[in-house]
């Protein structure tokens, strides 16, 4: 699987400069230009840094060889995390996130609806969106590296608006642990997603019996090898399907716990498993997908088994707004569980609104925790 990720990112032997690498480390010397180099000359030293950029052409993300994986994800289970302090989860837990960008080359195709060729490695391609993620990282950062990969990266998700996220793997763990302190707990994760539930709850020390399912092929076959990558470096092992979460009943599970897609939000692939190609209304949505979905969870729960679920009010493009908190806590009591619980998980505020940036302007979205 190393050789078909390699082949997907575009990556030759003349790149990997280590068992961690960003196929940039010969050219870093070419990009290491000050606040005061661009002062100076803004267009010649973009049109410099954009030279050096499409000269490697790699989308600016940290990679891995399978040793390097088997490395990070060892690392990663030993590094230390923010836990849920009165039902509050607050920033700082994002390694993880480099482990699971690599793994899965499909998330950085996905698209927000409605907004065409605007994943991430499509802005990277697009020389207007480069240059203008290297005038951000000039304009709006400080210190030193200001338009190396991992800075040019962060630039690019300003561009243009929307990005497809992932959920923060040091989260999942901290919400797992918090709401299951069960040594061998049964976790059911009713959409694996992007692996950053995986890679989360199977590093804790509760050693839990993860189950995730997921209907997207491509995605599943990513989760498959991020399983057996935490076998290797952990020794716990996981259980993966390819289905829908309207279709698959778990059993005997101590907590089931997800980020659910939303019907109409991002474009996953085109397959007739994804909501946004099966559902074409939101009650079609919470009619085939929220209710089943429930349901299953709820009858394969054992008896003081909690089910929780990370869900917001959005807006789609055209800033139609819908609101699918109320209806979905609605809907889980309906089927016979309480609202107990909400745990807000703190977000970051984007860069650029002052130097108190997070003043009054406290962003978070909640995990809503049911019991039976």
């Amino acid at each position: 699987m190393i050789e078909t990720l390699h082949d997907i990112w575009n990556i030759k032997q003349t790149h990997i400069a280590g068992d961690e690498f960003t196929g940039y480390e010969s050219v870093y010397d070419k990009l290491n230009y000050t606040k005061e180099d661009y002062d100076a000359d803004p267009e010649g030293v973009i049109d410099n840094v954009f030279s050096v950029y499409r000269s490697i052409n790699l989308v600016p993300i940290i990679y891995y060889t399978e040793h390097g994986l088997i490395n990070a994800v060892r690392e990663f289970a030993h590094t230390k995390y923010n836990t849920v302090q009165g039902n509050v989860l607050g920033l700082g837990n994002n390694s993880g996130q480099t482990i699971n960008r690599f793994l899965f080359p499909n998330m950085m195709t996905a698209e927000p609806k409605g907004r065409g060729s605007n994943s991430l490695k499509d802005r990277f391609f697009n020389d207007a969106k480069l240059r203008r993620a290297i005038r951000i990282c000039f304009e709006f950062r400080d210190g030193n590296n200001l338009v190396h990969p991992t800075a040019i990266r962060r630039a690019l998700e300003l561009v243009t608006g929307e990005n497809v996220t992932n959920f923060k793997a040091q989260n999942a763990k901290a919400i797992v642990e918090h709401l299951c302190p069960v040594l061998w707990g049964k976790v059911y994760d009713y959409s694996a997603g992007y692996g950053g539930r995986l890679l989360g709850i199977t590093s804790s020390n509760m050693r839990y019996n993860y189950v995730g399912i997921d209907p997207n092929t491509e995605t599943v076959k990513y989760l498959n090898y991020l399983q057996q990558i935490i076998q290797e470096a952990t020794g716990v092992h996981s259980e993966i399907y390819c289905t829908t979460s309207e279709e698959y009943t778990p059993t005997s599970a101590d907590l089931a716990f997800s980020s659910p897609p939303y019907f109409n939000l991002e474009k996953y692939s085109d397959e007739p498993t994804q909501c946004m190609v099966r559902y074409g209304s939101l009650d079609e949505w919470f009619e085939g997908y929220v209710a089943p979905t429930i349901s299953n969870a709820y009858k394969g729960l054992n008896s003081d088994g909690i089910f929780a679920t990370n869900i917001a009010d959005y807006k789609s493009y055209g800033n139609k707004e819908y609101e699918v908190v109320d209806r979905w806590i609605a809907t889980a009591e309906k089927f016979g569980f309480k609202h107990e619980a909400t745990i807000k998980m703190m977000l970051n505020t984007r860069p650029g609104v002052g130097n108190n940036k997070t003043e009054g302007r406290e962003k978070f979205e909640g995990v809503y925790v049911f019991t039976k």
